[in-house]
């Protein structure tokens, strides 16, 4: 039995879905050292001042993580601590779009991904809800904020590592109520901005966020992008599908 080839443009087709930066148009983002470090924050001391403050918030966090009392009630006093400061922070600063992904961030660590934006119909929790929307409006706005007036316009080195995580964050929510709604157990989407979206429609969004954290450089994100992009996984399954035919047909 020859052993089976595909031809050049059936590997072409399946590269492009498979990776989707193998196309003839590849998205690439170009990174310029000498622009600001944030687009709205001009003023370095400023800058560095505000940096100073999400070091605090993130240290409480670190040094909590490192501590042998880490019971739910102190992990909870912790986040309200570290909220607290981004908080002050974001309301004297609401375009320093940092901030804001850290929030989301911190919201994410205190509550995970799961059970948030979808939970069981008949044990919902607000708070977790609640959490998992206002992260989601963090870093809708923390992208907003960071990304260039053009796609095709550079971005700074600090801009671009923003860019990719809170793409990524944002994906791994979406496809965390993707999976919470695939569970097969009676879940609900608990936020209104999302009560049209399905299991569907949350996957194939975190593959899109996934794939945008990738661009700017995040390697989780880059990893993930394919392993949840439903077009991907579809026609995988078709192509073994098909090859399976033919080896039967060839024996």
């Amino acid at each position: 039995m020859q052993p089976l080839q595909l031809s050049k443009a059936d590997s072409k087709v399946l590269a492009q879905v498979f990776d989707p930066e193998s196309g003839p148009a590849k998205a690439e983002v170009i990174v310029n050292p000498d622009l600001p470090a944030d687009r709205h924050i001009a003023d370095a001391d400023v800058l560095l001042q505000l940096k100073g403050q999400e070091k605090q918030a993130i240290s409480l966090i670190e040094a909590f993580e490192k501590s042998t009392d880490r019971t739910t009630s102190k992990k909870q006093d912790v986040y309200r601590q570290s909220l607290a400061i981004l908080d002050g922070l974001i309301a004297k600063y609401p375009q320093y779009a940092s901030a804001r992904n850290n929030r989301a961030q911190l919201r994410r660590w205190r509550f995970g991904d799961r059970n948030t934006l979808c939970q069981k119909s008949k044990s919902t929790q607000s708070e977790m809800s609640a959490a998992a929307s206002a992260s989601v409006d963090d870093l809708r706005q923390s992208i907003a904020l960071s990304s260039p007036e053009r796609p095709q316009d550079a971005v700074s080195p600090s801009q671009g590592r923003l860019l990719g995580q809170a793409h990524t964050q944002l994906a791994a929510i979406y496809y965390a109520a993707s999976k919470d709604l695939e569970s097969g157990e009676d879940f609900e989407i608990t936020c209104n901005e999302f009560e049209s979206w399905n299991k569907d429609r949350f996957e194939e969004e975190a593959s899109r966020m996934f794939y945008l954290g990738g661009l700017y450089g995040n390697e989780v994100a880059k990893a993930l992008a394919v392993h949840t992009n439903p077009h991907a996984k579809l026609c995988g399954s078709i192509v073994k599908e098909a090859m399976k035919k033919e080896i039967e047909l060839a024996l």
